[in-house]
């Protein structure tokens, strides 16, 4: 009996992006968008959308000219914790974007490229759901955590230290500027930074 599977043509496209990541890290890829998302909430099953930000990194560095920043027109469940948090209030997102334009131009904007980000897996499932309910479309592309990238590079140096893989800390301790934090495009291009410190530049002498 031959063992092949008998792939249909319109889904080579597809089994070959996932052959190539299984051979390939996401972090050597020649362009990488880091995205970050500001929600209602911290729980995947019910958080909405506020704001949607994103950066190319593109052969090792990060390009400014191309980034994306969105606004969401205000779901029923912001509250008042949410604009405490993310200084985004109802007045700010009436006559924003529908969510669902946001999700095409969000795709658009990342098309078959490696995400990165902090807390990739939380963005992911939210956005996993609304791309479900709003477009019908999947999202499977790679995924770069730059929390977990620094918990591995640092451990092997520092096997027996607790780290402190907060947002804030991972910054200060790897001196990335952090402009517009709680924003979406703010946080996207801090993670980059991030990312690219850990890939190009040195360890610091001291970790949190």
């Amino acid at each position: 009996m031959n063992a092949c599977v008998k792939i249909p043509a319109h889904q080579w496209s597809g089994w070959r992006r996932r052959l190539y990541w299984c051979l390939n890290a996401p972090e050597d890829a020649e362009e990488i968008v880091s995205i970050d998302l500001e929600t209602t909430s911290l729980d995947p099953r019910n958080a909405d959308i506020l704001s949607i930000g994103a950066v190319l990194i593109r052969r090792g560095k990060m390009i400014l000219g191309e980034r994306l920043e969105l606004l969401v027109e205000p779901p029923p469940s912001l509250d008042g914790e949410s604009i405490r948090i993310h200084k985004l209030r109802r007045a700010d997102l009436q006559g924003q974007l529908p969510l669902a334009e946001a999700l095409r131009r969000l795709l658009d904007f990342i098309g078959d490229r490696p995400l990165l980000g902090y807390y990739l897996s939380f963005d992911v499932a939210v956005l996993k759901r609304h791309l479900r309910e709003q477009l019908g479309e999947p999202l499977d592309n790679p995924r770069i955590e730059v929390s977990g990238l620094y918990h591995r590079k640092v451990s092997r140096r520092f096997p027996d230290l607790h780290l402190d893989l907060r947002f804030d800390t991972l910054a200060r301790t790897l001196d990335i500027p952090v402009h517009g934090r709680h924003t979406a495009l703010g946080d996207a291009q801090a993670v980059a930074l991030m990312f690219l410190r850990l890939r190009k530049g040195s360890l610091p002498r001291h970790v949190a």
